[in-house]
């Protein structure tokens, strides 16, 4: 795996996306990111002092498995929190949660080729030392915050590359979710109603109570 590391970019995931080829996986790290993105075209800020990276996997599934990725990626910033005593759960489908707030963003670009998945970026934005602005303090986190101590970003970084190349099984993903079982909002484009969670489907959609199935492509859920 090469890796990179950068001092500003504007975002990780857009330097990865425009290399031509590449030959094999490349970690880019940047100590700021000034148009960084979020799913569904959310800008998302990126203050120095916390991880910003994007990770190239060359051939990482099947097509049809493409979900085990932003799984994978999600239980793995879990696990990664776990390690620095920062308990956390997965809001549906990979936004990182503690105490009811945002810690970390996670978008996943996908490249198919017939039958796979030729390459994957996985972005990660996670707070850690990063100052939290006032206008997000009621909806985001950071390590910092939750351990009253700074801890260091390095070593963060190492455990989570190190946690994203591993398996995890969808059991355990279901494990961290936030909400089964639950009432939640659902948001569409056009309207906004309740519904209980029932279960959560291989390919990553959602199967309420009532038998309807739900794409992370077509609504956002509130507990």
């Amino acid at each position: 795996m090469k890796t990179i590391s950068v001092e500003s970019i504007d975002s990780t995931n857009t330097y990865l996306k425009k290399l031509k080829k590449p030959k094999e996986d490349i970690l880019i790290i940047a100590k700021k990111q000034t148009g960084g993105r979020g799913t569904k075209g959310r800008s998302f800020i990126c203050e120095e002092g916390g991880v910003y990276m994007s990770l190239l996997k060359l051939y990482p599934c099947k097509a049809e498995e493409s979900f085990s990725i932003m799984m994978n990626s999600a239980v793995a910033v879990v696990k990664t929190l776990s390690a620095f005593d920062v308990k956390a759960k997965i809001k549906w489908p990979n936004d990182i949660m503690v105490n009811g707030k945002k810690i970390c963003g996670i978008l996943i670009e996908n490249v198919f080729e017939g039958e796979d998945v030729a390459r994957s970026i996985v972005g990660i934005g996670l707070n850690v030392n990063n100052p939290i602005g006032k206008e997000i303090k009621d909806i985001a986190i950071s390590i910092k915050e939750v351990l009253a101590k700074e801890v260091s970003v390095a070593t963060v970084v190492a455990t989570l590359v190190f946690n994203l190349y591993q398996q995890t099984s969808f059991e355990e993903y279901k494990k961290h979710l936030l909400y089964m079982g639950e009432e939640v909002t659902v948001i569409t484009q056009k309207s906004t109603y309740r519904t209980v969670i029932d279960d959560i489907l291989p390919n990553g959609n959602i199967k309420t109570s009532d038998g309807e199935i739900l794409s992370s492509a077509e609504i956002t859920i509130r507990g």
